[in-house]
């Protein structure tokens, strides 16, 4: 890609702020990202999504693997066939889509599936059933001490391993569903049961107003929290999802419904 003096400078600078929050050369990153911040620069979306991906690669340096989420929520309750090479994902952002379009390996799960590039994104060929728990695709990231990057957007509004730290901690207000779906895997079309931690409908539990911040405030307060801006405005985070894991740990075992917005009402279990 022949680079203009917008899309060098563009990159330039990228190079420089996730050399800063990437600065011991994690090989291995989630991203999640909203780009409306770059709106206004004037680089094609696929030059720009390219400009991203390449900088994202740089800053991990050689065998490098990067995650992104792959989730296709709005498939539950449907009849809509999974297909785990074909599917976009939905609401996920254009770079995961990018992403996604490469080379790349998917978890397989019509629901909540992580997509991956790169050395070790063959963890993503076997995992299990459920979304989220063990041999799930989040604790197969957190063995390989995976750093999470939020570009554009807080991290604490996109932190998907807080469900999966709800599953393994067993928090009360949720369960775990059988689902029953059409996947397309190997060119043929199968029914396969799949699993996902979610609320009681009959419980009045209710996710914090500002979900994850208590959480975010501990990390920064313990300095393993980084942030940097690049020009013309794009805010990027990252943080070790094995920190943010023990901190989110540590609050559940002193309250198990610290991610509420109050203690729920659970009387209704009493007849289950």
């Amino acid at each position: 890609m022949k680079k203009n003096n917008i899309e060098y400078n563009f990159q330039k600078n990228l190079n420089l702020n996730l050399k800063k929050i990437n600065k011991n050369k994690n090989k291995n990153i989630y991203v999640t990202s909203d780009l409306s911040s770059l709106s206004s620069l004037r680089i094609k979306k696929k030059n720009k999504l390219k400009i991203i991906f390449d900088s994202l690669k740089k800053s991990s340096g050689k065998n490098f693997t990067i995650f992104t989420p792959g989730a296709t929520l709005n498939l539950c309750g449907t009849n809509e066939i999974f297909d785990i090479k074909k599917t976009k994902s939905y609401k996920m952002g254009p770079l995961s889509e990018y992403i996604r379009s490469l080379n790349s390996k998917r978890s397989l799960h019509p629901y909540w599936s992580v997509v991956g590039v790169g050395k070790n994104s063959k963890i993503l060929k076997n995992v299990s059933k459920h979304s989220y728990g063990f041999g799930s695709p989040w604790s197969k990231m957190l063995k390989l001490d995976t750093l999470q990057i939020n570009i554009g957007m807080h991290p604490s509004k996109a932190v998907t391993l807080i469900h999966h730290i709800e599953t393994i901690m067993g928090v009360p207000y949720r369960f775990n569903k059988e689902f029953i779906h059409k996947i397309r895997l190997n060119n043929r079309i199968l029914k396969k049961k799949f699993y996902m931690s979610v609320m009681f409908k009959a419980s009045d539990a209710m996710k914090r107003k500002k979900l994850n911040e208590h959480y975010f405030k501990i990390l920064k307060k313990r300095k393993k929290l980084n942030y940097t801006l690049v020009k013309p405005g794009l805010k990027i985070w990252s943080f070790k999802m094995r920190d943010f894991y023990d901190i989110a740990v540590e609050q559940f075992i002193k309250d198990q419904f610290n991610y509420l917005e109050k203690t729920p009402d659970l009387d209704f279990m009493k007849n289950l």
